[in-house]
């Protein structure tokens, strides 16, 4: 696997600041975005969600995470793309097709 590849992540301490992830709830994407800020010790996370543009704590318990490559410049802001034609609106993952928001 290299850097590149998405990777679920497991604890806390397996994120950096700037790391970019996608968070799942019963496989529906609910936040994407750069993490801004750690608490191993209780298992939460702060990100700078690029679906609400809002700075939202997460808990690693509750919620798949998934360690994705940062966004490239022609996929638009804050939308991770493997191409540039393949721009979504929020409701497709990076790597995957999950449920619509909402």
């Amino acid at each position: 696997m290299t850097s590149l590849d998405p990777h679920v992540v497991g604890s806390c301490s397996e994120l950096v600041s700037g790391d970019a992830i996608e968070a799942f709830y019963q496989n529906t994407l609910i936040h994407r975005g750069p993490v801004t800020d750690t608490d191993p010790e209780y298992g939460r996370f702060w990100i700078l969600d690029t679906l609400t543009g809002s700075r939202c704590l997460l808990d690693i318990f509750e919620l798949e995470i998934v360690r994705i490559p940062p966004p490239m410049a022609e996929s638009g802001p804050g939308l991770f793309s493997r191409n540039a034609h393949q721009k979504e609106t929020g409701a497709t993952s990076y790597w995957r097709t999950v449920s619509p928001l909402g």
